[in-house]
């Protein structure tokens, strides 16, 4: 039986388990379907999916008031959602777009957030993790904010880092815990998986070694695997299968761009191109090139120790395996800053990646142009001082940059077919450009007492002038594009 003979309601629930890039792209195939991806109900599915709002940090929905709506106004939601808020200072700022602020305050109870509080947003801007600290123990809280109830705490003691992983739509998170206790010289690895529904929560993993063999920060937690640099060596990650209790050391440089999503590392290298050519490779390797490589965790700090001893001949550097895609770095020589990836909202299954940093004249890398200024010598205190201004003095001579990417991981656990492709290159003149590109769609501003304001920011486009805002989201432009020539809409 085709696709399109199946009933109109048949289809319309088939559409609503769909993401919008999905949707959009099936409507393309002929009338009747296109029928159905104009439906207000389908709009409204999109509009109220968890991982759609999620992936751009929105506030809770108010159903009443969107069931209000036509579909094309369910369609200008999407469309504002994706192009975001234009940066706060834009100077075509009030002619082009206006700004809602929604704030939600949330009681802390009995914690007291003036007690050396850190508060955090998760990924989609719904829970927010809080750490608070006294003279004898550290307390970690979950707190939901749209339904303003704390859902999970734990008390700790000594000194503690964690990451929570914390997909798209998702009521389940695990938080991974890095706890130093100094006088038993002891560094716990610990793995809690919470139902934030809930609050049930329980532990998955838990290992302890002797701190005096390395030490660790947690870098990032996904699914199975824990990734964290080893502090022994700025060119080392540790990555662990907690649930296979193994691990493998992998070795580069640049690692304070490693990002683990589920089924891939994202990193970056340096290499050496053509003619001298300096330049930054961005590369996707799938977790299954590491299928014959992963080690059994030891269960004693001595045996931990030796695997240690022979970490450099047995690391694995990230660029000598088989990398399932990678990229040059536009305006190469770039110097990269700072790197974000983040769920495509419009596309379940992609991530976008984005990198700030500083382009150099292709005549000379930035170490050339750096020794050119301070002479060949040897860098004293004194040489020292004159490296720092002059690479001080050669960031602000540069051209800042913002690239975006996305990546589409592949169907296969292989890593095959996936993609990696340039989505849009910006030069920005200032630092103060830099700030707007990564203007927060939401915050928590300082507060005192026992409560804390979360403040989320939506746009809504009024005129046709051309807003910053487009920054905020590179890919508003493609769905835009979609928008109008599959649904035939003047948006």
């Amino acid at each position: 039986m085709p696709f399109e003979s199946l009933g109109e309601d048949v289809l319309l629930k088939i559409f609503c388990f769909c993401d919008i890039s999905t949707a959009l792209a099936v409507s393309a195939i002929n009338k009747g379907l296109r029928r159905i991806a104009l439906s207000k109900q389908l709009w409204l599915s999109l509009v109220l999916d968890s991982r759609f709002r999620d992936a751009l940090d929105l506030p809770p929905p108010n159903g009443e008031k969107l069931e209000c709506l036509s579909t094309e106004e369910l369609i200008d939601v999407v469309k504002n959602a994706v192009t975001g808020p234009c940066p706060i200072g834009d100077s075509e700022h009030d002619e082009s777009s206006s700004v809602t602020l929604t704030s939600v305050q949330i009681s802390l109870g009995d914690v007291d957030a003036r007690d050396h509080s850190e508060a955090s947003l998760l990924p989609g801007a719904r829970y927010f993790l809080l750490h608070s600290a006294s003279t004898t123990q550290q307390r970690w809280c979950i707190y939901d904010i749209w339904n303003a109830r704390r859902v999970w705490e734990r008390l700790v003691q000594g000194h503690t880092m964690c990451e929570v992983d914390l997909m798209p739509g998702s009521a389940v998170a695990r938080v991974f815990f890095v706890q130093t206790v100094d006088h038993s010289n002891t560094c716990t690895l610990h793995v809690e998986e919470v139902d934030l529904t809930t609050g049930a929560s329980h532990e998955l993993f838990n290992f302890s070694f002797d701190s005096n063999v390395f030490e660790i920060k947690p870098r990032a937690i996904v699914g199975d695997f824990l990734l964290a640099p080893v502090d022994s060596s700025r060119l080392l990650l540790i990555l662990i299968n907690w649930r296979a209790s193994t691990f493998v050391f992998l070795q580069g440089h640049y690692f304070r761009y490693a990002r683990l999503i589920p089924g891939y590392i994202i990193s970056m290298h340096l290499v050496l191109f053509p003619r001298r050519d300096r330049g930054y490779i961005l590369a996707v390797t799938a977790l299954e090139a590491f299928s014959d490589r992963w080690q059994s965790l030891t269960d004693d700090s001595a045996g931990l120790a030796a695997q240690l001893k022979i970490v450099f001949p047995s690391a694995i550097p990230i660029n000598s395996l088989n990398i399932a895609t990678q990229e040059r770095l536009e305006y190469t020589p770039i110097f990269p800053d700072l790197m974000s990836v983040t769920s495509d909202p419009l596309c379940a299954s992609a991530y976008n990646i984005s990198f700030q940093g500083f382009q150099f004249p292709k005549r000379l890398s930035p170490c050339a142009m750096l020794m050119e200024r301070i002479g060949n010598r040897i860098l004293s205190m004194a040489g020292a001082a004159r490296w720092a201004e002059a690479l001080h003095e050669l960031a602000h001579a540069s051209a800042q940059v913002v690239l975006c990417y996305q990546f589409t991981p592949a169907v296969s656990a292989a890593g095959e077919g996936c993609s990696l492709r340039l989505v849009s290159t910006r030069r920005v003149s200032d630092g103060q450009q830099i700030q707007q590109v990564h203007c927060p769609r939401a915050s928590i501003p300082l507060s005192e007492g026992s409560w804390i304001d979360v403040v989320y920011r939506e746009g809504k486009r009024t005129g046709v002038g051309r807003c910053t805002s487009e920054l905020i989201h590179p890919f508003a432009g493609s769905i835009l594009e979609a928008l109008r020539y599959y649904l035939g809409l003047k948006l």
